[in-house]
């Protein structure tokens, strides 16, 4: 079994947690997360995402930034890192023995061992998100940045009436807006030129004809891609109408949590544990008992993840939930939006409603 030592990264890069941003905003060039110690004792990671907060300055010390991932061990398996990716929304975790930090394992080298099961050969349609999100040309940058921060998302599209006309990473954005200056004077100047800039239409820094690949292409095909072009996701669409999208979290999410005696793999959104009378395994025995039982063999091998998100109005003590719910499988994707007063109403109007379309389906 393949397990985190068989795709450990040991050329890591590293910085003391007293150094301030300015010393480590370059190197993220090159990387998506860096290593802070204190004299060679791990302290925790700082991401990419981590600059684009508003209380940074080019003087903030980067143990103030810090990020405390899930820590991997050296037999942790790929469905297990899959997994603690996915629900922690990071992609480059530690491995640890004994306290003593090995190295790093990447997303990419993950979903790189994963697709070569019999899953990576089908199409990218069955995994991709089919509801992205995207800006306009003309919208200002520092509404792509809000749409990061608030979403955590790395990877946004440019759409003019309804037409793919370019896209933004949030590598674009540190390059570009969020990196200071590197003279001292100049810094002084960080913030104005940073609101200046964050005025500016988007197509100002979108990369123009982005990658886009068929709903038809492989999973194995499109992670090869995206891996080749150095991008934090793939736009999937045709004759330039976008379809959806595939990052790091879609190509995880089949295999996170993914247990061999079940054909449909669960997986949660991370915020589903912020809402009240949540509990995992009961969410999981109420799909598989009232819903996923009876579709296994039409659907054969796929995926079912399931994102809750609370509100304050409230009925006999419930709050209102909404419960967004995709099903993966052979003959398709399947997406519902629906809400109810407590998680568990809100998944069982959510599957009910997919239950209408797979009949539909069925029927045709």
């Amino acid at each position: 079994m393949v397990s985190a030592q068989d795709i450990l990264i040991k050329e890591i890069i590293k910085k003391e947690s007293n150094d301030s941003f300015s010393q480590a905003m370059n190197l993220f060039n090159n990387t998506d997360a860096i290593i802070i110690t204190d004299h060679d004792i791990y302290q925790g990671m700082l991401l990419k995402r981590s600059l684009m907060e508003p209380t940074i300055t080019p003087h903030t010390k980067l143990h103030t930034m810090l990020t405390h991932p899930p820590k991997l061990t050296p037999t942790t398996t790929l469905e297990e890192i899959a997994c603690a990716m996915v629900e922690n929304n990071i992609y480059t975790l530690p491995v640890l023995q004994n306290d003593t930090l090995l190295g790093i394992v990447t997303a990419d080298d993950v979903i790189k061992k994963l697709t070569e099961q019999a899953i990576g050969k089908q199409p990218v349609k069955t995994i991709m998100c089919t509801t992205p999100l995207s800006v306009g040309p003309e919208d200002t940058i520092g509404k792509v940045l809000h749409i990061f921060r608030q979403q955590h998302i790395p990877y946004l599209p440019v759409i003019d009436h309804s037409t793919l006309v370019g896209a933004i990473t949030i590598g674009t954005l540190v390059k570009n807006i969020l990196h200071g200056p590197s003279n001292v004077e100049a810094r002084d100047n960080f913030e104005s030129e940073k609101r200046q800039q964050l005025d500016l239409p988007a197509k100002s820094i979108m990369q123009e004809q982005p990658l886009l690949l068929s709903p038809e292409t492989s999973i194995r095909d499109v992670h090869s891609k995206m891996h080749q072009f150095e991008l934090p996701g793939v736009l999937i669409g045709k004759e330039n109408h976008l379809h959806g999208i595939v990052t790091h979290k879609e190509l995880l999410a089949p295999y996170a949590g993914f247990e061999k005696e079940e054909t449909i793999a669960i997986q949660f959104h991370h915020r589903n544990n912020k809402v009240q009378g949540f509990e995992k395994e009961q969410a999981v025995d109420l799909l598989r008992a009232e819903f996923l039982k009876n579709y296994e063999k039409y659907l054969e091998v796929g995926y079912l993840h399931v994102s809750l998100e609370q509100h304050k109005e409230t009925k006999q003590g419930l709050f209102r939930v909404v419960c967004e719910m995709k099903l993966s499988g052979k003959p398709g994707v399947f997406y519902a939006t629906q809400e109810g007063y407590g998680p568990h109403q809100a998944m069982r109007n959510a599957f009910l409603a997919i239950e209408h379309q797979i009949n539909k389906v069925k029927k045709t």
